[in-house]
């Protein structure tokens, strides 16, 4: 693992950004760099490689194609910036904002944010690097004085504080204390106490009473302390921040007097400042980073095509459209837990359907007999390779414990099945008597025991939304069955009603396992590439009682059968099954 620390460097985005980075940097190195840009301030690149040392800093844009984990902590980018390293790295955005935020393959959110339009992974305060040291009680009276406006003040908010504070006659000057950062080039009274570039700035903020910031890190790191927090804001936007937050503030460009006043006389203000992190836990940033860095494949699982906009996150998963073949995919960012052992058949089955695996072995199989026969009928009767007593050779991935086999071979077929599951394996060759074998269809060794064009049909039912390498099955599908052979499977359906009325609760929803999802005019298109024409689409899966406004209906009600014929009319079912030919 390769770490590029992408901080933002500009002038007016002060040092929170920088110094973020460079705590990371000291987690990570020496697998880490921070990255800044030839066109950054001379003396920001100096202070940060007198900290870090010459080799932990990258100057050039080149150096991006050497690190596989590239992190943005800036809180705007823009798309065409970031599409040249999403073909190559795994990007995560940290309070990232521009049009990159929809590209990025994971959004942290530290900071609160307006609004995000649910394009965020994780949202959590707790990765702050709260001060340790706090106030042993909470602050009533407010006799020392802090102002700290980061390590720049574009603003100017400083001085404009300091008069305000000190014509306010709450404060002694010698109990008001000022943190000068490394870029700020303001000019304050001789006569009152500064912090001049502290390094330990969090450690230090419980002696004081009430801290005057802006919304960002130092007015959170305070309210952990125990201070209390008044906001003097650069920008509307970080006041709104700010009182969505619940930060009381003074003003924006300059304090209020009247307002001033006020908020100094509430004794609570310690109180509500310290509210503010209430139910945040400290999250080691660094450690999340790594977890995600281990993602070793993203990108689409059908054309491999990457950088795609994402369509929803959580914190396991990212969901994109593909912008090369419209297939919806997900990274995960985390193992899913689910094994498809014998347990899965038996407990995890009857949670789901009420019964197990083999108590709903018979109603697979009526399916399994619609579905053989189907497959049967599309087989062109000249060509079709046989064994020696005539039947047509079908190869069942995903086979479980057998229905669809059995009920293959009573419809002529000779059957074979692969499976994951042992047990599900043991049950087809020992009980069933057909020839399964263990394993995974992305298995390459696997794969290689079937010869070109020597399948007459292979099916996979519930099973290609599982695979991780879609495009690798689908080429070697195309190989083993013969022209004319058949590709059979069912999947969930992306056009379907749960999706079509809330698409965000439908990915939500969607099982962890589930890499891919498809709609039938994608999977044509798809299928074609690889060398298939689909020949008949049969949606299934209908439930009128997912409408909307009909979760009430009864099942045999007139409303139930004219919702269940719309939605057959319509093809809004919530599976779907397709039949195509190798052309």
């Amino acid at each position: 693992m390769s770490i590029l620390l992408v901080p933002e460097t500009g002038v007016g985005a002060g040092t929170g950004h920088v110094r973020r980075c460079v705590g990371l940097h000291k987690r990570f190195a020496p697998a880490a760099a921070v990255y800044l840009p030839a066109g950054a301030r001379e003396e920001l690149v100096r202070a940060i490689t007198d900290e870090l040392g010459t080799a932990a800093i990258e100057r050039s844009e080149d150096a991006f194609s050497r690190y596989n984990v590239i992190v943005y902590d800036r809180p705007v980018v823009q798309q065409r910036e970031l599409a040249p390293m999403l073909d190559s790295a795994l990007v995560i955005g940290l309070d990232i904002g521009g049009s990159g935020r929809e590209f990025v393959n994971y959004a942290i959110d530290i900071i609160p944010r307006l609004r995000d339009n649910e394009q965020t992974n994780l949202r959590d305060l707790g990765f702050l690097e709260l001060p340790r040291a706090v106030r042993p009680t909470a602050v009533t009276q407010y006799v020392r004085a802090l102002v700290s406006f980061g390590g720049e003040d574009p603003g100017n908010l400083t001085p404009r504080m300091v008069r305000a504070l000190l014509s306010s006659g709450g404060f002694e000057r010698q109990n008001i204390t000022v943190v000068r950062g490394p870029l700020a080039q303001w000019q304050i009274p001789d006569d009152l106490r500064v912090l001049d570039r502290p390094s330990n700035l969090k450690d230090v903020l419980k002696e004081y009473d009430i801290v005057f910031t802006s919304f960002g890190l130092t007015a959170f790191e305070a309210a952990a302390a125990g201070a209390a927090v008044v906001l003097l804001n650069p920008t509307r936007y970080h006041a709104r921040l700010g009182r969505k937050v619940g930060f009381p503030e003074v003003g924006v460009g300059s304090p209020r007097r009247l307002r001033l006043r006020r908020v100094l006389q509430d004794p609570l203000l310690a109180r509500r400042s310290a509210q503010v992190l209430n139910g945040s836990r400290a999250t080691d940033l660094a450690r999340t980073l790594q977890q995600l860095s281990a993602v070793e494949q993203w990108g689409c699982p059908v054309c491999g095509r990457r950088g795609s906009r994402a369509v929803l996150r959580d914190a396991q998963r990212t969901f994109y459209r593909c912008r090369g073949c419209g297939t919806v995919y997900r990274d995960a960012f985390c193992d899913s837990g689910i094994r498809y052992n014998e347990q899965y058949f038996f407990e995890e089955y009857r949670k789901q359907y009420g019964r197990t695996y083999l108590e709903d072995y018979q109603s697979i199989r009526k399916v399994g007999l619609r579905r053989a026969r189907r497959m049967l009928k599309l087989l062109r009767p000249r060509g079709t390779r046989k064994d020696s007593r005539g039947h047509p050779r079908l190869l069942d991935v995903g086979c479980a414990y057998g229905p669809f086999m059995d009920a293959a071979r009573r419809t002529g077929f000779r059957v074979m099945g692969v499976d994951v599951a042992s047990a599900a394996v043991g049950y087809v060759r020992n009980t069933l008597r057909f020839p399964a074998i263990q394993g995974s269809i992305e298995d390459a060794a696997l794969r290689g025991r079937w010869k070109s064009a020597s399948l007459d049909g292979v099916a996979m039912w519930y099973v290609i939304e599982h695979l991780d390498e879609v495009r690798t099955v689908l080429r070697w599908v195309a190989e083993v069955v013969r022209p004319g052979g058949v590709l059979a499977f069912a999947t969930p359906n992306g056009r379907g009603i749960s999706a079509l009325k809330d698409r965000r609760a439908f990915l939500r929803n969607s099982p962890a396992d589930h890499v891919t999802v498809w709609t039938p005019l994608v999977t044509r298109r798809v299928l074609r590439r690889f060398g298939f024409r689909t020949v008949r689409t049969v949606v299934t899966g209908h439930h009128p009682e997912r409408f909307p406004g009909c979760a009430g209906v009864r099942r045999r009600s007139l409303l139930y059968r004219v919702l269940l014929g719309i939605s057959r009319m319509l093809r809004l079912g919530d599976t779907f099954e397709v039949y195509a030919r190798r052309v």
